[in-house]
């Protein structure tokens, strides 16, 4: 039975055998403890001055731990940082990668939508909006309209929502609809005429109203105007046996009657210095 034989450097130094003599056959493994490092020769040769045995005559293999470090030494020599040792991925602790759009799949970050505004004059137009996305806005002039996009795409009339708004419009005023002129006419109501004569009359109140406005005056009293002497002659009608005399007119020249009160003293009642008092008879 073939015995294969491992050899491991015991001299000084590290790596296989190299230099101007010895010998290594094809597929000849070599143990290096101190670099903790396989080497295989890739074929038989015999070494000589002219022709040595080199390290491009080995297949080198190296440890776990020194793996690490060489990827630990390439980060920090390639100032990759701590990413560059993250798996792929969307778990915990991955590192998530851009997907054929250059974007993060909405897993990894909801969609921001940034809403834009385009002015279109028909639905055509809207319809080729090719690069419309989610939440863009669309004005049509031709009908008045405004339309958002609830998905793509935009060339599908149905992912089109119209926005609803209020008309700014009275729908119609009694029926009427358009440019509506305010009439008691057009509301309905009495003609124009007839109002005015139904203002005009006292024909809408009861006898009873009638006699309480027929009833009431204006007073004023021509004393606060400052007259501080009053003709006698506005007492011509009154009894003069008394010392304070007032007199009443009606003036209904204005509409609405005004009664004039004017208040007097009867000079003939009043005494004065020269007046004699007269005890009468006993």
């Amino acid at each position: 039975m073939a015995v294969i034989q491992i050899k491991r450097r015991t001299t000084v130094g590290s790596g296989p055998l190299v230099g101007n003599t010895g010998n290594i056959y094809q597929a000849e493994p070599q143990i290096d403890f101190n670099q903790e490092k396989l080497f295989v020769a890739k074929s038989t040769k015999t070494a000589s001055v002219g022709i040595p045995i080199t390290l491009s005559d080995y297949v080198e293999f190296i440890s776990a731990p020194e793996i690490q470090t060489l990827i630990s030494d390439a980060i920090i020599g390639l100032g990759l940082g701590t990413a560059a040792a993250k798996n792929v991925g969307t778990g915990s602790g991955n590192v998530p990668i851009l997907d054929a759009n250059g974007k993060l799949v909405d897993s990894i970050i909801p969609k921001i939508a940034i809403t834009n505004t385009h002015v279109v004059a028909t639905e055509i137009a809207m319809l080729a909006l090719s690069q419309a996305q989610e939440g863009d806005v669309a004005v049509r002039t031709d009908i008045k309209k405004t339309f958002i996009l609830k998905t793509t795409p935009a060339s599908t009339l149905t992912n089109w929502q119209v926005l609803e708004t209020p008309t700014d419009a009275v729908s119609s005023v009694n029926g009427q609809t358009g440019v509506v002129t305010i009439s008691l006419a057009g509301l309905g109501g009495l003609a124009t005429t007839t109002y005015n004569t139904h203002v005009a009359s006292n024909l809408h109140l009861t006898q009873t109203q009638r006699d309480i406005i027929s009833a009431v005056y204006r007073i004023e009293n021509p004393e606060s105007w400052g007259h501080a002497v009053v003709d006698a002659i506005d007492f011509a009608s009154e009894a003069i046996n008394y010392s304070i005399l007032c007199h009443e007119e009606i003036n209904t020249s204005s509409g609405v009657p005004v009664k004039t009160l004017s208040w007097g003293v009867n000079k003939n009642m009043v005494l004065t210095p020269q007046s004699v008092i007269d005890g009468g008879n006993f």
